[in-house]
């Protein structure tokens, strides 16, 4: 396999609020639950994955991603990881998320040689147009789209360098929705990879509707 020094961690254990439909890890696309469509992927690439499932439905989560560990998961994606960690035994850990089942393999081979050469590596997409920096409601500043970078996953770190990140946060009170966020504030390098236009994360009901047409993005 070729990630087989890696450990890829799948929080699942959101609500689904937003979109409205329940745990997202176990909404049915094409037939099959989402963390199925996403851990059958990450099991063809390494045979380590860690699911962190809604307290209540651990043993179905368990049963749709079969092959992989399944633990309870936390209140916030951030508390998941740490739920995670402890069972992420190998020189590299990598991050996915059951929202994305439309994430290539080759995207997650890039990110992880990325991360070989520098200690984190992530999947960024480059906006067509400027992006406004707005707080409060006012707008601070105009970021052209060529500097400018969408967070997508995965994201990829050295699993030494990802447990003294989470030591940090603790110490620090770091609260991020994303956990890169947390390399950032540690003033870590970050090796950019190009992300994917077809990597959409399913978050509100357009997406939902979005991903009916994107199933050949699937396999």
């Amino acid at each position: 396999m070729p990630l087989d020094d890696t450990t890829i961690l799948v929080p699942a254990a959101g609500s689904g609020e937003r979109l409205g439909l329940g745990p997202k890890a176990l909404l049915e696309l094409a037939g099959k639950p989402l963390v199925t469509w996403v851990t059958q992927k990450l099991l063809s690439l390494t045979d380590a994955v860690v699911v962190a499932a809604p307290p209540g439905d651990i043993a179905a989560v368990a049963d749709a991603a079969a092959g992989c560990v399944c633990v309870a998961g936390g209140e916030t994606r951030q508390e998941s990881i740490g739920l995670m960690l402890p069972h992420a035994g190998r020189e590299y850990v990598m991050l996915a998320d059951v929202a994305r089942p439309f994430i290539s393999r080759e995207l997650f081979i890039s990110v992880l040689e990325a991360a070989r050469e520098v200690g984190v590596g992530a999947a960024f997409l480059q906006p067509n147009v400027p992006v406004a920096e707005i707080i409060d409601n006012a707008i601070c500043r105009a970021i052209p789209a060529k500097q400018a970078g969408l967070f997508q996953v995965p994201h990829a770190f050295t699993r030494q360098g990802l447990v003294r990140l989470y030591e940090q946060a603790l110490r620090n009170s770091w609260q991020t929705q994303s956990t890169l966020e947390l390399a950032i504030c540690n003033g870590e390098d970050v090796a950019i990879v190009e992300g994917e236009q077809s990597n959409i994360k399913l978050t509100t009901a357009e997406d939902w509707r979005m991903a009916q047409y994107m199933l050949e993005y699937l396999e």
